[in-house]
């Protein structure tokens, strides 16, 4: 019973994220949308394995793997245009 309590929130959790994006709510690149996907695909993932349904452990091991690879990007992205700001204000 525990399992499908944390894989019916887990699903609803990547479907809300989903629909907030194609009701333009976030951008493929907002870290709400790709965090919500990765514990949500990650649950999902976890439960999978203890369900031993191994088409599902694929699918969302690799939908949680994109996503950190999603906020790894936006997490750089950030870092840099903060670091091209503070030189730029430091040559100021």
């Amino acid at each position: 019973m525990t399992l499908q309590i944390v894989q019916i929130v887990c699903a609803i959790g990547i479907v809300a994220a989903f629909a907030s994006l194609q009701f333009g709510l976030v951008k493929p690149h907002d870290s709400r949308y790709l965090f919500a996907n990765l514990v949500s695909s990650a649950g999902l993932a976890v439960t999978a394995v203890l369900t031993v349904q191994l088409g599902f452990v694929i699918t969302n091991v690799l939908w949680a793997l994109v996503s950190a690879a999603g906020l790894v990007a936006v997490a750089r992205s950030r870092r840099e245009s903060q670091g091209i700001w503070s030189r730029s204000v430091q040559a100021l």
